[in-house]
Protein backbone atom coordinates (compact mmCIF):
# COMPACT_ATOMS: atom_id res chain seq x y z
CA UNK A 1 0.00 0.00 0.00
CA UNK A 2 2.84 2.67 0.60
CA UNK A 3 4.81 1.71 -2.17
CA UNK A 4 1.23 2.40 -4.37
CA UNK A 5 0.86 5.78 -2.44
CA UNK A 6 4.88 6.76 -2.79
CA UNK A 7 4.06 6.06 -6.97
CA UNK A 8 0.79 8.60 -6.94
CA UNK A 9 2.81 10.78 -5.26
CA UNK A 10 5.97 10.66 -7.83
CA UNK A 11 3.81 11.03 -10.63
CA UNK A 12 1.58 13.84 -8.91
CA UNK A 13 5.07 15.53 -8.34
CA UNK A 14 6.18 14.89 -11.94
CA UNK A 15 2.06 16.07 -13.52
CA UNK A 16 2.89 19.34 -10.91
CA UNK A 17 6.55 19.79 -12.21
CA UNK A 18 5.34 19.92 -16.15
CA UNK A 19 2.36 21.76 -15.32
CA UNK A 20 4.18 24.78 -13.31
CA UNK A 21 6.81 24.40 -16.67
CA UNK A 22 4.19 24.82 -19.21
CA UNK A 23 2.63 27.70 -17.04
CA UNK A 24 5.96 29.81 -16.71
CA UNK A 25 7.09 29.98 -20.13
CA UNK A 26 8.83 33.03 -21.37
CA UNK A 27 10.06 35.39 -18.93
CA UNK A 28 8.19 33.56 -15.81
CA UNK A 29 10.77 30.73 -15.94
CA UNK A 30 13.31 33.37 -15.25
CA UNK A 31 11.81 35.33 -12.93
CA UNK A 32 11.54 32.43 -10.61
CA UNK A 33 15.48 31.60 -11.13
CA UNK A 34 16.15 35.00 -9.90
CA UNK A 35 14.22 35.17 -7.04
CA UNK A 36 15.58 31.62 -6.03
CA UNK A 37 18.92 32.53 -6.49
CA UNK A 38 20.02 30.96 -9.17
CA UNK A 39 20.23 33.62 -11.96
CA UNK A 40 23.28 35.36 -12.62
CA UNK A 41 21.76 38.95 -12.63
CA UNK A 42 23.84 41.72 -12.13
CA UNK A 43 22.42 43.48 -8.99
CA UNK A 44 24.11 46.64 -10.11
CA UNK A 45 22.45 47.01 -13.62
CA UNK A 46 19.23 46.48 -11.53
CA UNK A 47 20.31 49.47 -9.71
CA UNK A 48 20.97 51.53 -12.25
CA UNK A 49 17.86 50.70 -14.13
CA UNK A 50 15.90 51.33 -10.58
CA UNK A 51 17.46 54.99 -10.97
CA UNK A 52 16.99 55.47 -14.58
CA UNK A 53 13.35 54.66 -13.87
CA UNK A 54 12.86 56.79 -11.25
CA UNK A 55 14.54 60.29 -13.22
CA UNK A 56 12.18 58.91 -15.92
CA UNK A 57 9.33 59.18 -14.27
CA UNK A 58 10.58 62.27 -12.87
CA UNK A 59 10.60 63.79 -16.18
CA UNK A 60 7.19 62.91 -17.25
CA UNK A 61 5.61 64.35 -14.29
CA UNK A 62 7.72 67.31 -14.37
CA UNK A 63 6.76 68.10 -18.07
CA UNK A 64 3.10 66.60 -17.34
CA UNK A 65 2.71 69.27 -14.67
CA UNK A 66 4.25 72.35 -16.48
CA UNK A 67 2.49 71.62 -19.23
CA UNK A 68 -1.46 71.24 -17.50
CA UNK A 69 -0.64 73.19 -14.53
CA UNK A 70 -1.23 76.71 -16.19
CA UNK A 71 -4.56 75.75 -17.90
CA UNK A 72 -5.78 74.71 -15.21
CA UNK A 73 -5.07 77.44 -13.21
CA UNK A 74 -6.54 79.67 -16.48
CA UNK A 75 -9.67 77.41 -16.30
CA UNK A 76 -10.06 78.61 -12.72
CA UNK A 77 -10.02 82.23 -13.45
CA UNK A 78 -7.02 83.22 -11.93
CA UNK A 79 -4.06 84.68 -13.44
CA UNK A 80 -1.85 82.21 -14.90
CA UNK A 81 1.58 84.53 -14.54
CA UNK A 82 1.85 83.20 -10.97
CA UNK A 83 2.71 80.33 -12.34
CA UNK A 84 6.10 78.67 -11.15
CA UNK A 85 7.47 75.72 -13.27
CA UNK A 86 8.34 72.41 -11.77
CA UNK A 87 11.91 71.91 -11.17
CA UNK A 88 12.91 68.32 -12.13
CA UNK A 89 14.21 68.26 -8.55
CA UNK A 90 10.99 68.90 -7.33
CA UNK A 91 9.32 66.63 -9.38
CA UNK A 92 11.53 64.00 -8.58
CA UNK A 93 11.52 64.22 -4.96
CA UNK A 94 7.65 64.01 -5.62
CA UNK A 95 8.06 60.82 -7.90
CA UNK A 96 9.79 59.50 -4.53
CA UNK A 97 7.15 60.49 -2.11
CA UNK A 98 4.36 58.97 -3.83
CA UNK A 99 6.23 55.67 -4.81
CA UNK A 100 7.16 55.82 -0.54
CA UNK A 101 3.19 56.20 0.03
CA UNK A 102 2.06 53.79 -2.19
CA UNK A 103 3.81 51.58 -3.94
Amino acid sequence: MKKKQNYCLKKYSVKYKMLTNIVMMGGGKKVKSMLNGESSVNPIAVVVVLILLFLLRALVVQLAYNKIAPKLISNWGHDDKEFKPLTFEEALMFTILISFLFI
